[in-house]
């Protein structure tokens, strides 16, 4: 059986959903990861998450024969009012079809805080059926959790299986700044983990990292995929073009979007790479 694999609509910054969910469905598709992330998309206001919106977009993934697995919808769940606006998003998730709902865990400084919230949002999750998981961020700031290392530790802490973690592969490079290894660190949080994001990274012209096309970044997602495709989770290509990292790994948002031939190419020369790996065997180990 094959995992289930989605693309978010990152990759669109700047354009509205029909266009997005046409060309994800163009790619033969079957599932959207829908992103609502401040300073990844286009900016938003909480009032946006409601029945009218839910529906609107709701009809657009009927037009294009689309579901929402994932709806990555991060915010910081260590500040004090993050209870009340994460149960908002997860009732929109919910009205569009999501299962699962991507956030950010916290930095290190408000544990306390962060570990009030999540309890409590992982019982309103248990009543609306739907999965919390808590992201590995990029911005180079120590969060409760930076690596899969931490994962399954912190998902103990929290007490609920209706908590896990949505491991990104891109994100480790610039969080920890190029020290420790994806193709590794994913590992130890296998058992804790909901979903996949994969998106590669490689420096470019301007310093910092760049993201690009799936196999063609320095992480080397061939073996990665091909022992992602036995565990059968899920996975989502999150492709953030029009975001670079800078050294210190903040995110810089480019001005314009990014030209819609850029974002087709892209996304075709990587959900190609990515589900030729899925199909293939992983090589065998030699005997010797």
């Amino acid at each position: 059986m094959k995992p289930i694999l989605s693309i978010s609509t990152v990759a669109f910054d700047g354009y509205p959903f029909e266009t997005a969910f046409e060309e994800i469905a163009a790619l033969g598709a079957k599932y959207v990861e829908v992103a609502f992330i401040q300073g990844y998309t286009d900016a938003f206001a909480e009032d946006y998450f409601n029945e009218v919106n839910a529906r609107k977009i709701t009809g657009l993934l009927f037009r294009y024969g689309l579901e929402c697995f994932a709806f990555s919808s991060h915010i910081n769940l260590g500040d004090d009012e993050a209870e009340a606006v994460f149960e908002k998003r997860m009732r929109f998730a919910r009205m569009i079809g999501a299962s699962l709902i991507i956030s950010n865990a916290s930095p290190v400084s408000q544990r306390v805080t962060f570990l009030r919230n999540i309890r409590k949002l992982a019982l309103f999750a248990e009543k609306m059926e739907l999965t919390i998981g808590l992201e590995n961020p990029g911005d180079g700031i120590p969060n409760l959790l930076d690596t899969g290392r931490e994962a399954e530790s912190l998902i103990k802490s929290i007490g609920s299986d209706r908590v896990r973690v949505n491991y990104d592969f891109g994100n480790l490079v610039s969080h920890k700044f190029e020290t420790v290894d994806p193709r590794e660190d994913y590992k130890p949080a296998i058992k804790v983990t909901s979903q996949y994001h994969l998106k590669d990274v490689r420096r470019g012209e301007q310093p910092g990292w760049a993201f690009t096309e799936i196999g063609k970044g320095s992480i080397g997602y061939g073996l990665i995929l091909h022992s992602l495709a036995e565990l059968d989770i899920p996975m989502s290509l999150e492709v953030p073009l029009r975001l670079h990292r800078a050294p210190d790994s903040r995110g810089v948002r480019a001005a314009q979007p990014v030209p819609l031939d850029r974002i087709r190419q892209v996304l075709s020369d990587s959900w190609s790479f990515v589900t030729k790996a899925l199909d293939v065997p992983a090589p065998r180990k030699s005997q010797s």
